[in-house]
């Protein structure tokens, strides 16, 4: 009874959590008193200072030159950002103006808010990376809709986070220019004479969207009460596509969101070879539905992906593309990318597809999970602490009675418990009570029909795999655990690397982590 109310208390809590209100992204409406010198007499310091980092024969005034420049500029974009009128206005007020939009450079007009990255208040968890140079740090909120609300394909719900960076130019007509460059896109600046590094703050953009959306907040909902949260699965591009740029596909695993890579994401974006070479898509789905059907959204949504990418020029990095998968989200990437010929369909039924007894829509859910055709672009899989061969901890009490609270979406409940009646075996079993249609906790089971047949299906040989265990310090390789997956499950072969990390089963949190892909990406650009 104590589990069960425990488990009451936390819907309970999570229901309260829907009910907040939603976080609002910092405003502007008062020029802040260290700020209000006249723009005049800033924008005549900051010429100054311009005029020094212009010139490759005051390479030792630099230094001080471009600390003054961005305290100069920092002044003046407070006042740019406050008060009145529109941003053209008001830097016409200050005697400046505004640098037209293009692909690299941005127009403030075009978010929904651009404030100072400082603004972004980061946890001590978190790992502010800056990048040293001249201009301001700031970060530009481009809102979509909340969550369960439509919106175009592959946009993530709430807003879209840029790094932007804010710079006063001087050039020869003499009007000061600001310039709010894309910091993903660019990394100098040309000056009269000289390119200098722009600064930036990759931690706060990364920051500040888990501040504002609610998908790190329903990881217990999405296991609990996966109907709700079905619109909701989808693959999210953090950037507009770019052809120039292999896909790096994240996907996260049980009792979890996209927010599973915010400290890779977070260690990954600073890198300049990372920026230019990769673009980061985020496939976030309810996690109580078993994995294999969670496996026929992820194939359905990467092959509309796909095509859309095809009409937006050359494919050929869209054919090099990487998955990273944290635990349940290795099974639905493995079985995505391996040919399951019948393996799968045999481990659960005894007679051919179009003899058994059951709805058209169930005989296409079998299909669909059972016997499909795997995606063709991937060329790079990394498994993070993966359940290969299933997780004792799914067949414990307490996994077992939460199980039983999931409540799976409707358009599954018929067609799950139609193909359930006539499999009679991958089904959850409990103290000898009634059959219970599968979850996703279920079909972790090491006994579970999905487990054994994934075993049997070999990696397939045109792909590379790459293999990141934990290990929580209680027994050495292979008698070690990351507290859920024990290593003899997360070892999976043949792989091309395997690393062991001194950390529980939230790997994707650990810094070595973070430098094993970093590694392994470079290692695929290399090849």
């Amino acid at each position: 009874m104590k589990v069960v109310f425990r488990i009451a208390s936390l819907l309970a809590a999570t229901a309260l959590l829907c009910h907040c209100g939603a976080p609002q992204p910092p405003q502007c409406h008062r020029v802040p008193f260290s700020s209000r010198a006249p723009a005049a007499s800033l924008i005549e310091e900051t010429r100054a200072s311009w005029a020094v980092l212009s010139s490759n024969s005051r390479k030792s005034e630099w230094p001080a030159a471009q600390a003054q420049y961005n305290v100069t500029v920092a002044k003046l974009f407070d006042q740019l950002r406050c008060g009145k009128g529109t941003w053209e206005e008001r830097a016409a007020a200050m005697g400046a103006k505004i640098f037209p939009a293009s692909r690299h450079k941005a127009n403030p007009e075009e978010f929904d808010a651009l404030f100072p990255a400082s603004e972004v208040s980061i946890r001590k968890r978190d790992h502010r990376h800056i990048t040293e140079g001249i201009g301001i740090n700031l970060v530009g909120w481009t809102e979509t809709t909340p969550i369960n609300v439509p919106r175009p394909a592959f946009q993530p719900p709430t807003g879209m986070p840029q790094a932007v960076n804010a710079t006063l130019r001087f050039d020869k007509d003499g009007t000061p220019t600001w310039h709010f460059v894309k910091r993903w896109i660019d990394n100098d600046f040309g000056l009269a004479e000289t390119r200098q590094t722009l600064s930036a703050d990759w931690s706060a953009p990364n920051v500040f969207y888990w501040n504002m959306t609610d998908l790190d907040d329903l990881t217990i909902q999405n296991v609990l009460l996966p109907d709700r949260y079905m619109n909701e699965t989808g693959l999210y591009f953090l950037q507009p596509y770019d052809p120039n740029k292999i896909p790096i596909v994240m996907v996260h695993g049980l009792k979890s969101s996209p927010d599973a890579f915010r400290h890779i994401v977070n260690d990954l974006s600073p890198e300049p070879w990372f920026r230019d070479k990769y673009q980061i898509w985020l496939f976030n789905y309810p996690t109580a539905n078993p994995w294999l059907y969670t496996g026929i959204r992820f194939r359905e949504l990467m092959n509309e992906a796909t095509k859309y990418a095809r009409t937006q020029g050359d494919d050929s990095k869209l054919n090099q593309m990487v998955i990273l998968a944290h635990s349940m989200g290795g099974l639905v990437s493995r079985s995505s990318v391996t040919d399951p010929g019948t393996t799968i369909y045999d481990e659960h039924f005894n007679k051919p597809l179009d003899q058994l007894k059951i709805s058209s829509k169930s005989r296409k859910l079998i299909a669909d999970g059972m016997l499909y055709k795997p995606l063709d672009e991937p060329k790079r899989v990394i498994f993070l602490a993966v359940p290969h061969h299933g997780s004792p901890l799914a067949t414990f009490r307490l996994a077992v009675m939460t199980s039983n609270f999931i409540k799976l979406p409707k358009l599954l409940t018929v067609d799950l418990a139609d193909v359930t009646l006539h499999t009679a075996k991958d089904v959850v079993t409990a103290g000898g009570e009634a059959q219970r249609l599968p979850t996703s906790i279920s079909s972790l089971s090491p006994s579970s029909r999905g487990i054994k047949a994934l075993a049997k299906m070999p990696l397939p040989k045109g792909i590379h795999f790459h293999s990141v265990v934990g290990n929580r310090g209680k027994g050495q390789v292979p008698d070690c655990s990351d507290g859920v997956v024990p290593y003899k499950s997360s070892n999976v072969l043949p792989v091309e690397s395997e690393k062991v990390v001194p950390w529980g089963h939230g790997v994707t949190d650990c810094p070595e982590t973070s430098e094993e892909i970093k590694r392994i990406l470079k290692l695929h650009l290399a090849n």
